[in-house]
């Protein structure tokens, strides 16, 4: 089993990890260092926590585990696709220490390809939601249910994509976000989900109910809401993608990043996260409802960051995770209202 430590910064962004307070613990034993490859020369490191290395080790999905007084456990997704390389992570953010990133054991499946999303599954500690993109029409776009436990991440089910029946994809359309939210109304589970979009090609988002329980995989997803779109105000340059993750907080509202690439392995890359709007259910079907985004942070090419990855927090809190490509992946801290 691969353990990596990278550089931990003691301030990150003015959020201290013992004022987090929210809920797959990583097991101490085993542990061992190794030295952090070169990050971007514009990064902060008194904010962004390295948490992978080079092309292998860029973050395209996050939720958060658990979280307690001056700890964060994460999991991570990463996008490879070759056989042998890792697919998910689990990655621990302790204040006053390093990052603590050991990779999971991939099992019950055949080992899927471009995981491009990450999301907790409510009311059930250890399970997951992966998505696998469709990697440009290679393969239909499909849902994972995974259950964490020690090193080894398990698919209890897994389920094509609604209305990808005919998916052919192109470079635009991958998948790229997929979120999961509990109802407080009724209980339910609402599953959220969209394309990246490009440039010109508005990203595609749609929400169903979700039940992870179900018998098969044709009952995974109910109610499927028609597509919205959505074109991020900003970045405006290179390959724009509109959506790169997306997730739903307790109240509904929608959180979403978008990234630019100009599709060098160096970059440089540019982010923006939005509010975007909610999530809203009536007569037990979903929808998703824009509104003109509101603009949370923005890193421009002088930061070379692309963020690929959000996980909410209590609080009014946030990580972001990227795929900086050639500089690995990185994690940070943040505020929303900040």
């Amino acid at each position: 089993m691969m353990i990596r430590k990278s550089l931990l910064a003691s301030g990150i962004a003015g959020v201290s990890l013992a004022t987090v307070a929210a809920t797959v613990a990583v097991a101490d034993d085993g542990h061992r260092p190794a030295a952090p490859a070169a990050a971007p020369a514009s990064a902060a490191a008194s904010a962004w926590q390295k948490v992978g290395d080079g092309m292998t080790g860029g973050v395209s999905g996050l939720a958060v585990a658990r979280a307690g007084h001056d700890r964060v456990d994460t999991v991570v997704a990463r996008d490879n696709k070759e056989a042998g390389q890792v697919r998910l992570s689990a990655v621990r953010l302790s204040a006053g220490h390093a990052p603590v990133v050991r990779d999971l054991k991939w099992t019950g499946s055949e080992v899927p390809k471009d995981l491009e999303s990450l999301d907790a599954v409510p009311g059930r500690p250890g399970e997951y939601t992966t998505l696998s993109s469709g990697d440009g029409g290679k393969f239909r776009p499909t849902v994972y249910g995974v259950k964490v436990s020690g090193g080894t991440a398990a698919v209890r089910w897994s389920a094509p994509l609604p209305e990808t029946e005919h998916y052919k994809g192109d470079g635009t359309q991958n998948y790229e976000a997929f979120a999961v939210h509990r109802d407080r109304a009724t209980g339910r589970d609402i599953a959220v989900w969209a394309t990246r979009g490009s440039n010109g090609t508005a990203s595609q988002v749609r929400a169903a109910v979700l039940h992870p329980s179900a018998s098969s995989a044709e009952k995974v997803f109910s109610h499927v809401s028609d597509p919205v779109a959505f074109r991020a105000p900003w970045p405006a340059q290179d390959e724009v993608r509109h959506i790169s993750d997306l997730k739903v907080a307790a109240d509904g509202t929608v959180v979403l990043s978008s990234a630019q690439d100009p599709n060098k392995n160096s970059g440089p890359f540019s982010s923006a996260v939005y509010e975007a709007g909610r999530l809203t259910v009536d007569k037990g079907r979903p929808e998703v409802k824009l509104t003109a985004p509101k603009e949370v942070r923005r890193y421009t090419t002088a930061d070379n960051r692309k963020i690929e990855a959000v996980a909410l927090l209590p609080g009014g809190r946030a990580l972001w995770g990227t795929d900086d490509e050639d500089f690995g992946g990185s994690l940070l801290l943040d505020r929303l209202d900040g």
